[in-house]
């Protein structure tokens, strides 16, 4: 800056380690989605971005606390720096897939192509399970689905699982000044 003070390392060290993960997590949903397998469709759990939110938040924090604050990370200093990393990865890679989607109209059609296969290949027991109330009712919101509504989705998401390694990476984290 021109006063000569630096920027907050709890806001400019999650910021650059958050454009990395987005820019990651935005390579492996154009790699999934051209390699054949719409990425939207694959089971939350064994999404990527679960990786690189835990990796990447974990060097983020450590670094801050190892060489911005002298050894010592406050649980909320934890959580304030997980924000900012989250709320960088969910605007960045909300606007790579809303760019995606608006390049190629595949991804939005193919999205919806592939949920009314995945209805139609149901087996009689899922069926009962799921109930025919809710079958119907993605058959009738699957053609409504833009590609507005799937980067909000990636969004959310992003900010789901990243609530939860946030709060154990910054627990873990975490060191706290000894009182002798």
């Amino acid at each position: 800056m021109a006063d000569g003070k630096k920027m907050n390392p709890i806001v400019m060290v999650p910021l650059r380690w958050g454009i990395i993960s987005a820019a990651l997590s935005l390579l492996s949903v154009v790699t999934i989605f051209y390699l054949g397998k719409h990425p939207f469709w694959i089971f939350p759990l064994f999404d990527i971005r679960i990786i690189f939110i835990a990796i990447f938040l974990f060097f983020a924090l450590r670094e801050i606390r190892d060489f911005h604050l002298d050894g010592i990370l406050f649980f909320w200093q934890g959580l304030m720096a997980s924000a900012v990393l989250l709320i960088v990865m969910a605007i960045i890679t909300y606007l790579g897939i809303w760019v995606l989607g608006s390049l190629d109209s595949g991804f939005v059609s193919e999205y919806i192509q592939t949920g009314f296969e995945q209805i139609s290949n149901l087996s009689p027991d899922a069926e009962k399970q799921i109930g025919a109330p809710a079958i119907e009712e993605m058959r009738k919101i699957l053609p409504a689905t833009t590609v507005g509504w799937m980067a909000k989705r990636y969004a959310l998401q992003t900010f789901v699982f990243g609530t939860f390694i946030s709060i154990i990476i910054s627990i873990i984290i975490r060191r706290q000044p000894t009182m002798l």
